[in-house]
């Protein structure tokens, strides 16, 4: 493990791209076709609706359907088919190398909670599929709070939950806005680039 996980004990994760891979090209392959898969993932990721999602202000439903409103797609099973993406991507998720590190992390003494823009129920299913949120201490999530990263409240809102200064803790991110952020309001921060973001 790196150095700095040994230097704070308490210990903030993204989950996107930093515990488990979001690679929406990927994912995109287990429910498009090769001719439909661009098109359909720059409609839900090139739309600029996503973030909507991710504040829990938006179900992913009304999105399918507000993309199918919008000429983005002609065809009903393609509705479908977003809609199917939209519910089960978490299925398709691989853990990364940082959720290795929670067993020892924990055995260590070090408290852990990850921050996370993230949509609801796509978090339940995600954690349901992942053991390792088992060695959480807590959390925030953006769908829960409709607020997403970087707005630094949601940080806010992380430290007061948990009684903690954000000097006292690491914040992991893969998203360089997110970490620049929480380095503003005192984090030590760690970019996390170990694999490519597509989130």
């Amino acid at each position: 493990m790196d150095k700095r996980l040994e230097e704070k004990n308490i210990i903030v994760f993204d989950i996107g791209n930093v515990l488990l891979r979001f690679d929406k090209d990927e994912l995109g392959r287990h429910f498009f076709s090769d001719e439909e898969r661009e098109p359909m993932l720059d409609a839900m990721f090139g739309s600029g609706l996503w973030p909507l999602i991710d504040t829990g202000l938006l179900s992913t439903g009304t999105l399918a359907r507000m993309m199918y409103e919008a000429g983005h797609f002609t065809d009903p099973s393609a509705f479908l088919k977003i809609s199917d993406f939209l519910d089960r991507f978490p299925e398709y998720m691989e853990q990364l190398e940082p959720s290795k590190w929670l067993p020892e992390l924990k055995a260590a003494g070090k408290k852990l909670y990850y921050l996370t823009n993230y949509a609801s129920p796509q978090l339940e299913k995600t954690i349901a599929r992942n053991p390792f949120f088992s060695f959480f201490d807590g959390g925030v999530v953006s769908a829960h709070e409709h607020i997403v990263k970087p707005a630094p409240r949601i940080f806010r809102i992380l430290c007061e939950r948990y009684g903690f200064c954000p000097e006292d803790a690491l914040f992991i991110d893969d998203t360089l806005p997110n970490v620049q952020a929480a380095e503003r309001l005192g984090f030590s921060v760690w970019h996390y680039t170990g694999t490519r973001t597509g989130r």
